[in-house]
């Protein structure tokens, strides 16, 4: 058995100080001989080193017996030998020491700064480079093309050895090789030279339009530039010529030759300034590395004529493709201009053409296409004329599609109001369209639609509400001609909102020393099984609970006093939010409310003021406490103060009694505004406020009233807001009769077409039966004495024109002023009464204000015109004549009719044609 010398070195300092393996530093442990040999050159080593006394054990003792553990002592013993043997230069152990030499094809070698060598070799030569090296133990050898890395690109075989050899090497690589020589002994010996690989590539000539001066055709301008290229090591120098003539600069006006500022090598750039017909020829261009490493100069040639053009291509293909795997494509790529004819080639976006492509030309045929052969695909064409053409398909093959939801997707929790959306994962080639639907009902999608579509598989739903709830439906579209089943899949979507309650809010007036109970009730909400409620007054709490199975939640109150009126808030809360029931308690008396059918304001034989009975009514008076008065406020119209006054009220106020308060020494004409508020032992009530106006009665005494609707205010006439249509103000010169000639009058009741009276428009969109309502001015009668009744009788007359095969109805009201009000009929016809304007007289007895009101009545069809012209009051009863002799406009005669009503008397005498 034997131990290395260096291993002995590694277990004296814990480190490895030689190699392992060394053959030379062996010892044989039974062999005393060679024991006495070392021991006798380390005796010699350390006399030389001028130590007197050599130590007794030396440090291979050990390595005799077995079982004995070598001492540190004479482990350093041993090193300390060692290290003294290499001063002396006595010994057999040497570090390395490397130099390179060179035993290949070189072109040249030179000498640079820092001793380090230039080796220039032609590309696809071959490289030798040998590393001698001496030094013992023999040293390790590594050949590295950066220091101190092993990121070498040639041959591991290579590596260790002395001769590095690269057969037919390439430009790349050339740079800066290392050799590396270790023994353990010292630092590593590290020498490097430089390789540089010299090449010429063939020039290209490319051809450039002037950008400023294009034309139509791409050789009709007059400047043109030729650019020669070309790769070398080192750099290439150009020379044009046009046929056999060399071009130089300066030697031709029309030529320039320059290096643009984006070369940094030599004159590449011919340029042919305003085209002469010699400039049409041919042009080499003869790149040279002046026969360095023997390698000739190389030409490439051009011919410029006037045909000259870029390229340009055309696909005989669609855009996109899609087929299904296995199938075969071909792509057709032609040419369609460019002098001299281009090349085609096929090019793939991403990755190379696959290895089953077969290429003619311009054609490419893929067989048995795959998946993974999809991609786009690029036909370029280049005949060094301008830029290079290209045109692109997409190759799409089809996938079948594959539809899942993410686990964490559904079912998908939200609240109301948020925006939420729904996700469905999607893959198929091409991509399908999601159509998204509800699976649980059959109800509208969020924008209406029963189906939406999606091309991400993704559903965004704005402002969701509570109806959204529920599952929905996502499904492949069928899309792409596999006749495959829609995938679908299904997405739950809960809607968390909060309670909705009810009342939200309510208003409970009551009175001092009563009882009252608010209930808040449930009407849905989600989730329901936590819902909890407060009470509270204001900022105070009164009362919490939690709902077990009832939908709601009572708060009384006993006896009502100051402290317990105002707001109080149940709040209902579940996880989304609250529902919120609001309750105002209060002791205020509702508002009153004015009776505005009082009538015009009381008449007064004084100038300057006038007297208003105002009256009113007082709502739900038993809610509160009883009202004991009024606070009455009063202000001139455009004023800012306010008069005010009690009204004080004894006993209590009935409901829908009418209350009346005189307002006097008013001031003619000016109005007035009124408020009155409702007092009780809680306090003021809801007020409420009108405006009274003075208008003069027609005729304070109505002596006489006459309208024939020629002015424009149609003599205080007014349309009735409770009718369907109105009546109209016309002449005949102004009415356009082309749609119903066969009705309505051709004259006013005077003959004149100038002349305007109210008419009913019976064409369409009317339909039969429907009412248009005329309403006089009110009429105020005044007693003949202040203090007593009035018994005077009016004559009211009037001129009617019904005329037309469909004429309806006609009626006359007296309306009576009063608390109540009622409608008297007085007078009424029907039917064809010819094209003629007809009379009729009515004696009236009022004893208050009264309003006449003319009311037409659709009859069935179109021609059903019926009009009304010159309306009369006059006092006194009508003339004995008016009623029996013969009328002379439509030669009728008087039918008397009595009727007697409460509280108004009525005489009609009706008008009628004679038979």
């Amino acid at each position: 058995m034997s131990v290395g010398c260096a291993g002995l070195l590694r277990s004296a300092r814990g480190r490895r100080l030689g190699r392992t393996d060394g053959p030379r530093c062996f010892l044989r442990r039974a062999v005393p001989g060679h024991l006495d040999s070392a021991r006798t050159r380390v005796e010699r080593a350390w006399l030389a080193a001028g130590l007197r006394k050599v130590p007794l054990h030396p440090p291979w003792a050990g390595y005799v017996h077995v079982h004995v553990k070598m001492d540190l002592v004479y482990g350093l013993v041993w090193l300390l030998t060692v290290l003294l043997e290499g001063i002396s230069g006595q010994g057999v152990y040497a570090p390395p020491t490397v130099r390179i030499v060179h035993s290949g094809l070189a072109c040249n070698i030179e000498e640079e700064r820092y001793s380090e060598r230039v080796y220039t070799i032609r590309e696809g030569e071959t490289l030798e480079l040998t590393c001698l090296v001496t030094g013992h133990p023999r040293p390790q050898i590594r050949w590295t093309k950066t220091a101190g890395s092993a990121s070498d690109r040639f041959q591991d075989s290579s590596v260790f050895n002395e001769t590095l050899r690269i057969t037919n090497i390439q430009r790349h690589q050339g740079g800066r090789y290392y050799c590396k020589a270790e023994n353990g002994l010292g630092s590593p010996a590290i020498k490097s030279i430089r390789v540089d690989v010299y090449y010429l590539d063939d020039p290209v000539v490319t051809v450039h339009q002037s950008i400023g001066e294009a034309k139509e055709q791409f050789y009709y301008e007059r400047t043109v530039f030729l650019r020669c290229v070309a790769n070398s090591n080192p750099p290439v120098r150009y020379s044009w010529r046009r046929g056999q003539e060399v071009l130089l600069q300066g030697s031709d006006k029309g030529v320039e030759i320059y290096e643009p500022f984006f070369t940094q090598g030599e004159t590449k750039i011919l340029k042919l300034k305003n085209l002469r017909p010699q400039d049409y020829a041919n042009y080499s261009c003869i790149a040279s590395v002046r026969n360095v490493c023997n390698i000739p100069d190389k030409m490439v040639s051009f011919r410029l004529s006037n045909k000259t053009a870029s390229p340009s291509i055309k696909l005989l293909v669609d855009d996109p493709i899609v087929v299904n795997p296995g199938e075969a494509i071909t792509l057709v790529c032609v040419t369609t201009g460019g002098e001299p004819a281009p090349s085609l080639t096929w090019v793939r976006s991403f990755g190379t053409l696959p290895e089953k492509t077969v290429l003619n030309g311009g054609t490419l045929t893929i067989p048995a296409i795959t998946s993974d052969d999809a991609g786009t695909y690029s036909c370029i064409a280049n005949n060094n004329v301008g830029n290079p053409a290209k045109k692109s398909t997409n190759i799409i093959v089809r996938v079948p599609p594959n539809l899942t939801v993410p686990q964490e997707k559904s079912p998908l929790v939200t609240r109301e109001g948020d925006t939420i959306e729904l996700q469905c994962q999607v893959t198929g080639k091409p991509k399908p369209i999601i159509l998204w639907s509800r699976a649980d009902k059959e109800v509208a999608m969020p924008d209406g639609s029963m189906q939406m579509e999606s091309y991400d598989g993704t559903l965004r739903i704005v402002n969701v509400s509570r109806e959204m709830s529920g599952m929905y439906r996502c499904q492949t579209s069928q899309y792409n001609g596999f006749n495959v089943k829609p995938r679908e899949a299904l997405v739950q979507l809960i809607v968390q909102y909060p309670p909705a309650v009810e009342p939200a809010f309510l208003e409970i007036r009551q009175g001092q020393d009563r009882s009252v109970t608010m209930s808040c009730r449930v009407l849905r909400a989600y989730p329901i099984r936590v819902l909890t409620y407060e009470w509270r007054l204001g900022n105070k709490l009164l009362r919490t609970g939690q709902f077990d199975s009832q939908e709601y939640t009572e708060y009384p109150v006993k006896s009502l006093s100051n402290e317990n009126y105002g707001v109080y808030n149940c709040s209902i809360i579940n996880e989304a939010g609250a529902g919120r029931c609001s309750f105002l308690v209060t002791g205020k008396a509702y508002a009153p409310e004015f009776y505005y059918d009082t009538y015009n304001p009381v008449w007064q034989n004084r100038h300057r003021v006038y007297s208003y009975s105002l009256q009113w009514t007082q709502m739900n008076p038993d809610a509160v406490d009883r009202i004991v008065a009024y606070r009455l406020g009063i202000r001139q119209a455009g004023q800012q103060r306010w008069w005010e006054q009690e009204i004080k009220i004894n006993g209590n106020i009935q409901k829908g009694e009418l209350i009346t308060y005189n307002l006097t020494e008013l001031i003619k004409p000016e109005a007035y505004e009124v408020r009155l508020t409702p007092l009780t032992k809680f306090g003021e009530g809801d007020s409420t406020i009108r405006v009274i106006k003075y208008s003069a009665p027609v005729n304070p005494h109505l002596r006489e009233f006459h309208c024939g609707f020629e002015d424009g205010n149609i003599c205080l006439f007014t349309q009735d807001d409770t009718d369907n249509f109105d009546w109209t103000k016309q002449s005949t010169a102004t009415r356009n009769t082309k749609y119903t000639p066969n009705t309505g009058p051709n004259a006013d009741r005077s003959g004149s077409k100038e002349g305007f009276y109210m008419y009913i428009e019976t064409s369409r969109p009317r339909l039969e039966g429907e009412k248009a309502r005329l309403l006089s001015p009110v009429f105020s009668i005044a007693p003949k004495n202040p203090y007593g009744p009035t018994n005077t009788a009016y004559c009211f007359s009037f001129f009617y024109h019904m005329y037309g095969q469909h004429i309806g109805v006609l009626n006359v009201y007296l309306r009576l002023k009063g608390q109540t009000t009622i409608e008297n009929p007085l007078w009424s016809s029907s039917g064809n009464k010819g094209q003629r304007w007809n009379e009729a007289h009515v004696n009236i007895y009022p004893i208050t204000s009264f309003q006449l009101i003319f009311e037409g009545i659709r009859g069935p069809g179109i021609e059903g015109d019926i009009a009304i012209d010159d309306v009369s009051i006059a006092e006194g009863e009508c003339a004995k004549q008016d009623l029996t002799t013969k009328n002379s406009v439509d030669g009728a005669v008087g039918i008397l009719v009595h009727i007697w009503l409460f509280p108004v008397i009525v005489l009609i005498s009706i008008l009628s044609p004679r038979r």
